[in-house]
């Protein structure tokens, strides 16, 4: 995907937006509430970025938290989901919040307390922990993220009048925020809605064409869902998540002279951080030309079957291209094979859904076939 540049009025610097928030969850009680962040582009490194919200009229910044100098933020995979609890436990618990620091399978569960990953903020003190920071109001609220540099990412707010007297959603020279026109109450949330594109995270407006809030639609860690619209976000994660993959080509199978292996070789998809190991091929052997497209969310095991093809193989390494597939061939049989790319692993929490851990690129490879002829019959001349 291309980046988005923001160019400021003051200033003709561009720069690229790897981040935006999704959502946010208002309660009664900050301990219960929350956020849900985007990664857009590859490699991105959150580490010395600023989370912040502002008061109930937009007029005043809270105390912000910043992602901290630690591995996790350093190289982030586009279509990696990021939730982050605003305290470190619920209203209801005394046990600190679950925890999700593996980014393999394209997503992070932490807590804005968690040392270590993040730091600053007025949290207030235990029990209640009823500081400024992140503490959504009903009446309004706005909730911005910047880079390293304090330049402005993305925010996402809701107020039902902006007034620009002091408002700092007017302050914000970008149109990469959003502002739902409306206040709202415990337990409704904020999401971008419907979501099917970055240019509708980036309205640069106030108002509902592309925000929705409610109590009925609450999709924590999901893409968001909508009265209008229950896939549009869904694909544009998914197109995030899938690895990208312009000329997927399977180049001519050879056999070897007892055909007991074939050597496959393929095309490389585009992969921004080989080194991490998130990003490879799955190899299909089929004896009919019909494949079905992997699903999301599956990692299939060697030996299972995807339609009618066998999975012969997960390459864990974009950078190998190439495979021997040993395998007892049939006299007189045609086999066909086709390789897909996938990124991330398996979702680490067991949870089945098509934005959720392991993707896959849907074009595939073409198609190529090999057959083991019969043996030529021998004529045995008398003497």
């Amino acid at each position: 995907m291309a980046c988005c540049c923001i160019y400021f009025l003051f200033s003709s610097t561009c720069y690229s937006q790897n981040v935006v928030i999704s959502e946010y969850y208002n309660e009664s009680d900050a301990r219960d509430e929350w956020s849900e962040f985007l990664v857009i582009t590859d490699n991105t490194d959150l580490r010395g970025f600023t989370l912040r919200d502002n008061n109930v009229t937009q007029t005043s910044w809270q105390n912000e938290i910043t992602f901290s100098n630690t591995s996790l933020w350093s190289n982030l995979r586009a279509g990696t989901i990021i939730v982050i609890w605003h305290r470190l436990r619920s209203s209801l618990s005394s046990a600190s919040r679950f925890l999700d620091t593996i980014s393999t399978d394209g997503f992070i569960e932490v807590h804005a307390q968690l040392s270590g990953y993040f730091s600053g903020g007025n949290f207030g003190s235990t029990p209640t922990w009823a500081g400024s920071t992140l503490s959504i109001g009903g009446s309004g609220d706005l909730i911005q993220i910047r880079d390293s540099s304090n330049n402005h990412v993305h925010a996402i707010g809701h107020k039902s009048i902006i007034t620009n007297t002091g408002n700092q959603f007017d302050s914000i020279v970008s149109t990469s925020k959003l502002n739902h026109s409306s206040t709202i109450s415990s337990g409704d949330n904020i999401s971008v809605c419907p979501g099917s594109s970055s240019s509708e995270y980036n309205g640069g407006v106030s108002g509902t064409t592309y925000t929705s809030k409610g109590s009925s639609n609450i999709t924590q860690g999901f893409p968001n869902t909508c009265t209008n619209s229950s896939t549009a976000n869904r694909n544009y994660w998914r197109s995030l998540r899938q690895p990208i993959y312009n000329s997927p080509t399977l180049n001519t199978i050879t056999a070897n002279a007892n055909f007991t292996q074939t050597n496959l070789l393929w095309s490389a998809c585009t992969d921004a951080n080989p080194s991490d190991s998130t990003t490879g091929y799955i190899i299909l052997r089929n004896t009919t030309n019909s494949f079905t497209n992997p699903s999301d969310s599956i990692v299939y095991t060697v030996g299972s079957t995807i339609g009618t093809a066998t999975v012969v193989s997960n390459i864990n390494s974009s950078t190998t291209l190439a495979y021997n597939d040993i395998f007892a061939f049939t006299c007189g049989t045609t086999y066909y094979y086709k390789i897909y790319a996938f990124r991330f692993s398996a979702d680490n929490n067991n949870i089945s859904n098509a934005a959720r851990g392991r993707a896959y690129n849907e074009t595939g490879t073409n198609v190529q076939s090999i057959i083991k002829s019969y043996p030529l019959a021998q004529t045995i001349i008398p003497n």
